[in-house]
């Protein structure tokens, strides 16, 4: 699952870290920046973003030969994917499309045509949320899941990224997540809208003991070329690059994070978690160990019992 994310480069800041080696050139190219549409919704920086807001997404420059010159495009889109078949206002169609299930790609009337006409696109974000539930059911403690950086970079202080590009040496910086989407151009008589959805997969044991699902993260640049070359690349062996990250960082943050309106800095601030919540912690995952040892004390004891 993956319900809230973070991004806060500037515009220029995020065509510099999404930059790229084309195969015929030794130099690093930056996407260009398509701002057209979206009912006049921009991409504005934040460190909590939700869906239905707008962030800039990674495709395949391929629908658009006639207007740019790279090979890769970024594009501000709507999170939350619009059906094609909705009528009327694109803010109520009533599903719920901010992901979608690996497992079910392939079977579904809403994203299998999507995956089939070339709707792959990948999503570029500096970190998301994940809540894990407490002893106290009522209570959910948010985790910021980002990739590993640098030994001078820290996630949760941006004056400490040094971001710099040069086209010989590409992006310097903080380190981005890559996650694989599907992305759509909804229209109606009035209004144009582009919009995607996150791919989810079962979570492994990077990430189990925290959610049982997990984005599908891109981890290295030949993910996201197979990825986005949906003119190379079919769609059945696309799917097949999508694997669980195995190697991410994270920490807790505060509850600041649950409003989607709090959209500063201080949402993915590391956190030391409170000293009974780890108590109660420590104490329950004795009692389990305590439980298990007397199970098998007891499967001895039994055992012991029986006449040879």
């Amino acid at each position: 699952m993956c319900g809230r994310t973070g991004l806060s480069l500037s515009e220029d800041q995020v065509k510099c870290a999404c930059s790229y080696k084309p195969a015929s050139r030794d130099l690093y190219s930056k996407p260009e920046w398509l701002h057209e549409y979206n009912d006049g919704k921009k991409y504005t920086p934040s460190y909590n973003i939700a869906p239905t807001d707008v962030t800039p997404v990674l495709i395949s420059a391929a629908k658009f030969k006639n207007s740019v010159q790279t090979e890769r495009v970024l594009k501000p889109m709507m999170w939350g994917i619009i059906p094609p078949w909705h009528k009327g206002n694109y803010r109520n169609h009533n599903l719920s499309t901010n992901n979608c299930r690996l497992e079910g790609i392939q079977g579904s009337k809403l994203y299998n045509p999507i995956l089939q006409s070339g709707g792959r696109c990948v999503i570029v974000v500096e970190g998301f949320y994940e809540w894990q539930t407490t002893n106290n059911s009522k209570s959910k403690q948010p985790y910021y899941i980002y990739a590993p950086q640098d030994n001078d970079v820290k996630i949760d202080d941006p004056l400490s990224w040094n971001n710099s590009f040069d086209k010989k040496n590409g992006w310097k910086g903080v380190k981005l997540l890559h996650m694989a989407g599907l992305y759509n151009m909804w229209q109606n008589e009035d209004v144009i809208m582009y919009s995607y959805s996150v791919i989810t997969m079962d979570s492994n044991s990077t990430l189990d003991w925290l959610h049982h699902r997990m984005p599908a993260i891109l981890d290295n640049e030949q993910q996201i070329d197979a990825w986005l070359n949906i003119s190379d690349v079919d769609p059945h062996m696309a799917l097949a690059y999508l694997k669980p990250v195995k190697i991410l960082s994270w920490h807790p943050v505060s509850t600041l994070v649950n409003n989607s309106r709090n959209k500063s800095v201080d949402c993915n601030k590391i956190i030391t978690l409170d000293t009974k919540m780890k108590s109660s912690q420590k104490t329950l995952t004795g009692w389990f160990v305590k439980a298990e040892k007397r199970k098998c004390d007891g499967e001895t004891s039994s055992k012991s019992k029986q006449p040879k």
